[in-house]
């Protein structure tokens, strides 16, 4: 059986009921309830959407910023770390946010627990840093998923 996308099942029942099924009631309570099962399905299927293209955000935003920690930083143990958590990240599939998410979530914090343990004071900070737009791009796609604005 082909992997189903769930946005795009939920948007064709949508469709069926809004189309279809709405067609053949006559009853105005019904029709008003299927009518709200419509209108719940697309919202799902919006959020789903919506959280699939923050994920993929949030991605290339880790890969982005563990490839400049891989340019710059000298540190075995971290450039190492590092490699881990690229190849992790790219053995998730990005079409799997509920997957994906936990991935990004948790290699992020195994670099920044490797940092932290290797690397002091400058160092440290100056390896930290490409790990904060991961982060601040997390901050945002949730603040948007939740309807409001970034800081």
């Amino acid at each position: 059986m082909p992997h189903l996308q769930p946005a795009h099942v939920l948007e064709e029942f949508a469709s069926f009921l809004q189309n279809d099924v709405r067609a053949e009631i006559d009853d105005e309570f019904v029709d008003g309830q299927v009518g709200s099962m419509s209108s719940t399905m697309r919202y799902l299927s919006r959020q789903l959407r919506q959280k699939h293209e923050v994920t993929v955000r949030q991605r290339d935003s880790l890969l982005e910023g563990l490839a400049a920690i891989e340019q710059d930083c000298d540190n075995p143990a971290v450039v190492e770390s590092v490699t881990a958590a690229q190849e992790r990240i790219e053995r998730t599939p990005a079409e799997e946010s509920t997957e994906l998410e936990p991935v990004l979530v948790s290699t992020c914090n195994d670099v920044l627990e490797t940092i932290d343990a290797e690397l002091e004071g400058d160092d440290a900070r100056t390896a930290r840093e490409p790990l904060y737009d991961f982060l601040r791009v997390r901050v945002e796609g949730q603040l948007e998923m939740l309807g409001r604005d970034a800081p």
